[in-house]
């Protein structure tokens, strides 16, 4: 398994990973190929974005995706999107890619990381080191 820093040439790898992580339980998501992409290309357009990818016989089967969220007086890291394809969950590749982001941002002075998650996720990413923090998530289709 190697983990790495991604780039443009990744984008499509990344889209098919994230379409098959969200096309089973609990999201039963049906992504076009066009729209995965697109997805994967505006997290990647923010300000500084990092995206990391688990790579297995030369195959994208996981990735994190997310941008620099500049505040007062640190930086935060985002994370937009993480994922693994559904055969390859519970093997510890979303938690390396968590632990490999760390690395990353220590490099850059960043050592606060923040998510949304559906309720499903708070237990995986509450053993990660991820705590509930007193911000609410507001919502309203228009």
């Amino acid at each position: 398994m190697e983990y790495r820093i991604t780039n443009e040439t990744d984008f499509e790898g990344l889209a098919n990973a994230m379409m098959l992580a969200y096309s089973e339980e609990p999201w039963n998501e049906q992504w076009s190929s066009e729209r995965a992409v697109r997805r994967v290309k505006a997290i990647m357009g923010n300000f500084q974005s990092v995206g990391l990818a688990a790579i297995e016989n030369g195959k994208i089967i996981g990735g994190l995706l997310g941008y620099v969220d500049p505040y007062a007086n640190e930086d935060f890291y985002y994370v937009s999107e993480l994922f693994v394809i559904p055969e390859r969950k519970k093997n510890g590749i979303g938690r390396t890619l968590l632990k490999e982001l760390e690395n990353v941002l220590h490099e850059k002075n960043i050592f606060v990381v923040q998510l949304m998650s559906i309720e499903n996720n708070e237990v995986f990413y509450g053993k990660c080191g991820l705590n509930k923090d007193d911000v609410s998530v507001l919502f309203k289709r228009c």
